[in-house]
């Protein structure tokens, strides 16, 4: 997992440095400006809010016991998807789809065959009760349906505090981008950061 992690923060580095020195191709404060960063504003909190969700059914609950409560009714796993969708989100912070495509394949690049493998742990883990689990409810893609279906199960769950406030740190460190986004903004507008490229 930490090679994985550093192999993904290695590949960012040029998608940061793009961010860094490119800049939109549309307006300041058009339609598709303002579009652009409330989009990126809801699909950034909205990955710090299902990271959340999914860290509190998770912590501690790793491994010794298969987790299908909260958003893992929906999908087999939600922490990927959040953290897909803040890639997204991060891209289209700097105001352009092309950096939110290009952070989403980054994403697929080296996360999809991390999923592969977990599943593959899990079903050794779980055997058959993961099967069952695997056969209803989808990979990544959730099931709209299934979204508006209240839970049957009971809704009481007890948190292990210490590593759900590890993942809750974490998890707050995403609104940042938004912050670095505007301040890089600012200094490609003042020019004292050049832009080299434009993108849409």
């Amino acid at each position: 997992m930490k090679l994985r992690i550093r192999m993904t923060r290695g590949l960012l580095l040029p998608v940061l440095l793009l961010a860094l020195f490119s800049h939109h191709a549309h307006s300041e404060g058009s339609m598709w400006d303002t579009l652009l960063g409330a989009v990126a504003l809801m699909l950034l909190v909205g990955a710090m809010g299902g990271r959340i969700w999914a860290n509190v059914h998770l912590a501690g609950r790793k491994d010794r016991t298969l987790v299908t409560g909260g958003p893992y009714r929906f999908v087999r796993n939600p922490l990927y998807l959040f953290s897909l969708i803040g890639f997204v989100g991060a891209g289209l912070a700097f105001g352009s789809i092309v950096l939110g495509a290009i952070s989403a394949a980054v994403f697929f690049a080296f996360h999809w065959p991390e999923i592969r493998a977990e599943e593959e742990r899990l079903q050794v883990l779980f055997g058959e009760e993961y099967e069952r689990y695997r056969r209803r409810v989808p990979r990544m893609i959730p099931v709209p349906s299934k979204v508006l279906t209240p839970p049957t199960t009971s809704r009481e769950l007890v948190v292990d505090q210490g590593r759900f406030g590890e993942s809750l740190r974490d998890c707050l460190a995403i609104p940042m981008v938004l912050v670095i986004a505007e301040v890089l903004e600012w200094a490609k507008l003042e020019e004292i950061v050049p832009v080299l490229i434009h993108l849409p």
